[in-house]
């Protein structure tokens, strides 16, 4: 054996593993389930008890702000205007070729 079928050998083992590495560490992370940290507890949320005798809170009524239908609002006044500057963008001109004579 030569020394470049020697060299050819090994580029493919390196790559056919690396290869190889990258579809296990894929197949590996399908089923992986994501752990909490190490310092995490679970929090128990406590529902309030509810007396008899307590008074109940009275309902309070949200006040939202009124505003006007955006479809149908004016301008802010008929002289107020934003002026665009009008943008003229030079295309390139086709050059037709000369008609080819056989």
């Amino acid at each position: 054996m030569d020394i470049q079928a020697i060299l050819t050998l090994t580029i493919q083992a390196v790559v056919m593993s690396f290869v190889a590495l990258m579809v296990f560490d894929f197949m590996d992370s399908l089923w992986v389930v994501p752990l909490p940290p190490i310092g995490w507890k679970p929090s128990v949320i406590e529902q309030p008890t509810v007396s008899a005798t307590a008074s109940q809170p009275t309902p309070r009524a949200i006040a939202f702000e009124k505003i006007s239908d955006p479809w149908t609002l004016e301008p802010q006044s008929p002289h107020h205007s934003v002026l665009t500057p009008a943008v003229i963008i030079p295309f390139p001109r086709l050059r037709l070729l000369p008609p080819a004579f056989l």
